[in-house]
């Protein structure tokens, strides 16, 4: 939600306005608008990044929620999923696709 609310944002976004968004506390909205300004960098600081998309590309981007409501579930997955400590049983997956190069990357972002 902190990375739509910047890219989608003209003139920029504080972090008082992700703290109020996705009631978080401020310092830690502050942390994740730095983490986010540091991703969209052009200059990746680890390693290799290729980018997605330019100017003759286009590109995709969708998520979905993968899993099945906790209360659905057999008993043997409940206990497997509180012993991971998620308590939804569901993953949210992001994906993009570069139509130009064919390319997918999908990620399981946290919830």
């Amino acid at each position: 939600m902190a990375t739509w609310m910047i890219v989608n944002s003209k003139n920029g976004v504080s972090s008082w306005e992700i703290h109020r968004a996705m009631k978080v506390t401020q310092k830690s909205a502050w942390f994740m608008l730095q983490r986010i300004r540091l991703a969209v960098q052009s200059k990746p600081r680890f390693g290799t990044m290729t980018k997605f998309g330019g100017p003759e590309s286009e590109i995709e981007v969708d998520e979905t929620f993968i899993g099945g409501q906790k209360k659905n579930m057999h008993a043997h997955k409940k206990v497997r999923y509180e012993a991971k400590g998620d308590a939804s049983g569901t993953a949210v997956v992001q994906g993009i696709l570069d139509r130009t190069e064919r390319q997918v990357r999908a990620t399981v972002c946290q919830m």
